[in-house]
């Protein structure tokens, strides 16, 4: 984590939040977050495709002093998105995820310019 200069969390959603487990792992690695992006994928059976599981995921994302981009992806009814193989069978999420993975590239490399050139002392 420490030479990583952004961050994907999916996540399912477990009772309009997210699991312990993952929890656990987030605060495993405290002091390597600081001023890193980060980016949630959202994921649900059913149609609100993980929007509560995000929503719930911010607050601890900026807790742990990671940077939130401002797009998300949240996959609803995932059965009927992904094939058991996981390709993905609903080709409307492609210009979701590029949006997502331009705005969480741009975000870690300001980051890492800042983190590199910019001191907080």
């Amino acid at each position: 984590m420490s030479r990583a200069d952004a961050l994907v969390i999916v996540s399912p959603e477990y009772n309009h939040g997210y699991s312990g487990l993952l929890k656990h792992v987030l605060d495993s690695c405290l002091k390597e977050y600081i001023h890193k992006a980060v980016g949630i994928v959202g994921v649900s059976a059913g149609p609100f495709g993980g929007t509560r599981v995000i929503q719930n995921l911010l607050p601890v994302m900026r807790e742990l002093g990671l940077v939130t981009i401002f797009w998300d992806v949240n996959f609803s009814s995932v059965q009927k998105v992904f094939a058991d193989d996981g390709k993905l069978l609903d080709e409307s999420y492609i210009r979701r995820i590029d949006k997502f993975l331009r705005e969480l590239i741009w975000m870690a490399k300001t980051l890492r310019q800042g983190r590199e050139q910019i001191s907080l002392d």
